[in-house]
C-alpha cells in the first residue's frame, strides 16, 4: 500500500526558503506542523486546544497564550506572553487582582487598594474593610450611617 511520508526535523531547522506550495513539515520536538504557501513562506498548523495537556504553574514571562486576532489578515492566530496579556488587561505583573474602573473610561485602580485609602473605593474614618484570608471577599463594616437632615 502505498505511503505519504512527511518532512520531519526539528523546530529550529524548518526551512526559510526553497520550499515548494504545498509542501508539509512536521516538527519532532513542537509537534506541530507547517505548510509551506511558496518557496520562503510557510504557515503552522495550530492544534485542536482539547488536545493539548494542561500546565500545573505559569511562568508569566516564558510562557505564551494564543489569541485569535480579527483584525489581522492571514494568519490570524498571534502569540503572547502571559505578562504581556496581564498587562493588556490592566492587570500589575506581579499581582493576579484585576483593576476595575468605578465609572465607565474612567481610570482603572483597585477596588480594595493597599491599606483602603488608595483603592478606587475609599473608607471614611466611620467606616471599616476587611478581606477574607483567602481573598474571596471583603467585608465592610459601617459605624454610623448618618442619613442627615430635612
Amino acid at each position: 500500500m502505498p505511503r505519504i511520508q512527511l518532512k520531519r526535523g526539528l523546530k529550529a531547522n524548518l526551512p526559510t526558503s526553497g520550499m515548494l506550495a504545498g509542501e508539509a513539515h512536521f516538527t519532532t520536538d513542537r509537534g506541530s506542523l507547517h505548510i509551506a504557501t511558496d518557496a520562503t513562506t510557510k504557515l503552522p498548523i495550530v492544534p485542536a486546544i482539547d488536545d493539548l495537556g494542561s500546565m500545573g504553574a505559569v511562568d508569566g514571562s516564558a510562557d505564551l497564550l494564543i489569541l485569535h486576532d480579527a483584525s489581522a489578515t492571514g494568519q490570524k492566530e498571534k502569540k503572547i506572553t502571559f505578562d504581556a496579556f496581564k498587562t493588556a488587561l490592566n492587570i500589575p505583573a506581579g499581582s493576579a487582582d484585576e483593576k476595575a474602573a468605578v465609572v465607565a473610561g474612567g481610570t482603572s485602580g483597585y477596588l480594595w487598594g493597599t491599606d483602603g485609602t488608595d483603592g478606587v473605593v475609599r473608607m471614611n474614618a466611620s467606616m471599616s474593610w476587611t478581606k477574607d484570608a483567602g481573598n474571596g471577599f471583603v467585608t465592610l463594616a459601617v459605624g454610623v450611617v448618618d442619613c442627615g437632615t430635612f
